[in-house]
């Protein structure tokens, strides 16, 4: 009898401790899986595709009210310039690599605004069609023409195109040693144009 009382134990405990491992084996499991699928942060790029660099956390930049009330006061102090762009939208600044950063504005909820690239560059300028393709052979430059900005840089203002958003409006400028690729969507175009006659350096 004691021995049969002794091996029902035995059986007992053995269970007990299966039913622990597999419970402590699936914890595990799904923590691995949440880790796996948790985003590096929640932050999209125009095209709505996930962005892997991490925001700047330095304060490079501030937003304040502009004497326009329908817009915000973007100040960058990294590369000493300024803009107006509509309230709304929310800015945001990357760094991309140690000389480079991008901006991005963006509507709220939505995929419409503008990115601003910036990169060092140790020519001169004025940029030229045939100077960009030069570098980037593969791009498409439609209608480009030249315009004076207020600080007396030459911008090379163009369509071009995006595989995954179609037409886009695109405007190159060299300032200060540095290389400016501001991005929109082609529909866009109107309020890319506002917000440059309020851009000074």
């Amino acid at each position: 009898m004691k021995k049969k009382l002794i091996f029902v134990i035995i059986l007992i405990v053995i269970a007990l401790a299966v039913t622990l491992y597999f419970i402590l084996s699936s914890k595990n499991q799904r923590d691995i899986q949440e880790d796996q699928e948790a985003p590096l942060y929640n932050n999209h790029n125009e095209n709505n595709e996930l962005r892997k660099n991490t925001p700047l956390q330095e304060n490079t930049f501030n937003i304040t009210e502009s004497d326009n009330p329908k817009n915000n006061l973007y100040i960058d102090s990294q590369y000493g310039f300024l803009f107006q762009y509509p309230k709304g939208f929310t800015v945001t600044k990357f760094s991309e690599t140690e000389d480079s950063n991008t901006i991005l504005i963006q509507k709220k909820e939505t995929n419409q605004g503008f990115q601003i690239f910036i990169s060092s560059f140790d020519e001169p300028g004025p940029l030229t069609k045939e100077r960009i393709l030069k570098d980037l052979p593969d791009l498409v430059i439609k209608n480009p023409e030249q315009r004076v900005l207020k600080n007396g840089a030459v911008a090379l203002i163009f369509f071009s195109e995006e595989s995954s958003i179609g037409e886009t409006r695109e405007i190159w400028f060299i300032n200060n040693g540095f290389l400016y690729q501001v991005s929109t969507r082609k529909e866009l175009d109107n309020l890319t144009a506002q917000m440059f006659k309020t851009w000074e350096f």
